[in-house]
């Protein structure tokens, strides 16, 4: 079947420099359509949460990030767009620039992200401490990856100590 248009393709008269052009496009279409088809979009929805520009709130952002195979790689893809910052105007970086994930591993239904030590950097443009931002952080994990129920996180392969607020 496949062969028969083919073949079609081959007996057709293309006349002039605009047949060709348009045979030359549909290909393209069609081959395109065809790959489509065959490996789908490779992007999945995650929603992330940035703190407002006062810092009283946090803002939902709905981003496309590659799709990959393994559990790890994608909680570690999600973690580490979280740490880019956001692509809203309106809303402000949850760590400070140069913060990426170094590790991600599961254990049954905890998630254990390893971060590296710039997320502790104080930044003018992050309107949290790391001690408030952590839990945001959290919340994005797992909204998009409901089957965690504990999310532990390390910084440069320790648990992280923050001083406890003073209660008035």
């Amino acid at each position: 079947m496949v062969l028969d248009r083919i073949d079609f393709l081959l007996r057709m008269r293309l006349r002039g420099a605009s047949s060709i052009v348009g045979a030359v496009f549909g290909g393209v279409l069609l081959l395109s359509v065809a790959l489509f088809l065959a490996f789908g979009n490779a992007r999945v929805p995650r929603i992330l949460y940035f703190p407002s520009q006062s810092g009283a709130r946090t803002l939902a952002e709905l981003r496309y990030v590659p799709r990959h195979g393994g559990l790890e790689a994608s909680v570690a893809e999600a973690a580490d767009n979280v740490l880019l910052g956001p692509t809203r105007p309106d809303a402000q970086r949850l760590f400070a620039a140069g913060a990426t994930v170094a590790a991600v591993m599961v254990s049954g239904r905890t998630l254990y992200v390893d971060l590296t030590p710039q997320v502790l950097n104080e930044d003018p443009e992050v309107p949290l401490s790391a001690s408030d931002a952590l839990p945001v952080l959290t919340r994005c994990l797992r909204l998009n990856f409901p089957r965690f129920s504990r999310v532990v996180y390390l910084i440069d392969g320790q648990v992280p100590r923050f001083p406890e607020k003073k209660k008035i």
